[in-house]
């Protein structure tokens, strides 16, 4: 599995689509896209941002070399609905993967995530690869049963996901996590990076094969675990956009997982 990992060139676009809640300046995809860019890696974000906080955000994306052309302060419905996306659909094309969480979905209504999916099909079929992690939040969502299907929904036109089992299980019944693994692949995603709180990680690309595990070292006094998932998640996909194996590309994400549990707050200092 580690040994015959696809070489990608490192220099593709990535789009992390983006939407803070109303009156809350906490954005999961914020902290992955800073990461990223980090890396070396071309990066935009996509999305809204509250209108009081917007230039602060674009400030510190800018800072970190993430472009922001295509941040907005109009509310997610609009911006994600499928008259603006029509009109953002050329932009959009030019990026080689997109990355989204199911937060966005929980803020938008019905008719615009029918949009958004819509669109995020459209570009899967012209060659863009799309990276999902739910991210789930009860909080977030009137209706669990809507969550996951929606996210059953975005899964079955993911190529690489990003799970974490202690959000699925609960959401999904799984029992295990080959259970887990297993419902991705079952849903067409090629590509399972799993993330387990502070058990191990697994890895598969291939159905017809076991789950490969990854051990994490013991942290005794983590300051801040509320980072560690984005910053997985954007070590991981860097290093695989680098050209790395998989099972490289597991190990970077975490140590960068671990560095951000040791640090007060998301986002390491520079």
């Amino acid at each position: 599995m580690c040994a015959g990992a696809d070489q990608i060139i490192k220099s593709m676009k990535i789009a992390c689509l983006e939407c803070f809640s109303p009156g809350n300046s906490e954005a999961d995809a914020l902290a992955t896209a800073i990461y990223l860019a980090r890396s070396g890696l071309d990066v935009s974000i996509i999305g809204t941002d509250n209108e009081s906080n917007s230039a602060a955000t674009k400030v510190l994306l800018l800072d970190e070399v993430v472009n922001v052309d295509l941040l907005s302060s109009v509310p997610a419905d609009q911006f994600f609905s499928e008259e603006n996306l029509s009109q953002l659909q050329l932009s959009l094309k030019l990026f080689d993967y997109i990355y989204v969480t199911g937060k966005i979905f929980s803020l938008i209504n019905e008719k615009v995530r029918s949009s958004l999916l819509s669109e995020l099909k459209e570009l899967r079929a012209v060659g863009a690869k799309v990276v999902f992690d739910c991210n789930h939040s009860a909080a977030s969502w009137s209706d669990e049963e809507l969550a996951a299907n929606t996210y059953t929904e975005i899964l079955k036109i993911t190529d690489i996901s990003l799970p974490n089992f202690l959000e699925e299980s609960v959401l999904f019944g799984d029992k295990d996590v080959g259970e887990l693994i297993a419902r991705h692949h079952g849903l067409g995603v090629q590509e399972i990076a799993l993330k387990n709180g502070t058990k191990p990680n697994w890895l598969s690309t291939k159905p017809e094969k076991p789950p490969k595990e990854f051990p994490i070292e013991n942290i005794e006094q983590p300051l801040d675990e509320g980072g560690a998932g984005n910053a997985f998640n954007a070590a991981y996909i860097a290093t695989r956009l680098s050209g790395k194996t998989y099972c490289g590309s597991i190990k970077q994400g975490q140590i960068l997982a671990a560095q951000v549990v040791l640090n007060s707050g998301a986002i390491l200092p520079k």
